[in-house]
């Protein structure tokens, strides 16, 4: 009796990703210059926006997960999560960018970011907004979600970008020295189904799931 050897050739996704019915052919380029220094690789499932000035350039649609809830008085420090394991809840921002809570149309600019202490690679880092909360009180909230923002405004608020995309594999941004580079070729997927419970970043309403609604199932 002989041996019988088959070998099956298929592909394997990222646990982030249910399927892929889609992905932007030929990849796209990733900016990497709107990205902490302390950020040295990206993960599957981080939201990208295609560059209005750059063909084929695609930035970071930045958001977080409030570790704590807001209440309705002046919100000069929050807390949200904070990780560098593939599957948990993290964020790039940096100080000067402009927050928002999600569909609340108020933003603040963010003054410091205190890195926390990070037990088994998770931890809560503390934004400290500019004086009086810049908006953010202006109402109860009960939203989870914070996302960038054009510009600081008590009301009338716009994100900054609106996915276009997912990333679909990790992608290393920095050497371990610091070194921060560029001209960063990947794949993005534009069709396809998502677990989000092991997304990581938050997805907002807006500026991620809306736009993404009609190709990306978020299950």
């Amino acid at each position: 009796m002989s041996l019988a050897v088959n070998k099956y050739t298929d592909t394997v996704y990222n646990p982030v990703f249910l399927s892929i019915l889609e992905d932007v052919v030929g990849g796209v380029t990733i900016s990497t210059t709107r990205l902490p220094s302390t950020t040295l690789k990206l993960a599957p499932g981080t939201p990208l926006a295609e560059s209005s000035s750059s063909v084929g350039l695609y930035n970071i649609v930045k958001t977080a997960k409030l570790k704590r809830t807001l209440g309705t008085g002046a919100c000069v420090t929050i807390y949200v999560y904070s990780s560098n394991l593939p599957n948990s809840p993290q964020h790039d921002l940096k100080v000067g960018e402009y927050i928002m809570i999600d569909s609340t149309g108020s933003a603040s600019t963010i003054a410091t970011i205190t890195i926390g202490t990070k037990t088994n690679g998770v931890g809560t880092d503390t934004i400290i907004l500019t004086a009086g909360g810049g908006g953010l009180n202006a109402t109860a909230i009960t939203n989870t979600l914070l996302i960038e923002a054009s510009a600081a405004a008590t009301t009338g608020a716009a994100v900054k970008f609106s996915a276009d995309c997912l990333l679909r594999d990790a992608v290393k941004v920095r050497l371990d020295d610091g070194t921060t580079l560029q001209n960063i070729m990947a794949g993005a997927v534009v069709r396809g189904s998502v677990d989000e419970s092991i997304l990581p970043y938050g997805m907002t309403t807006e500026g991620v799931k809306t736009p993404l609604t009609a190709r990306i199932r978020f299950a």
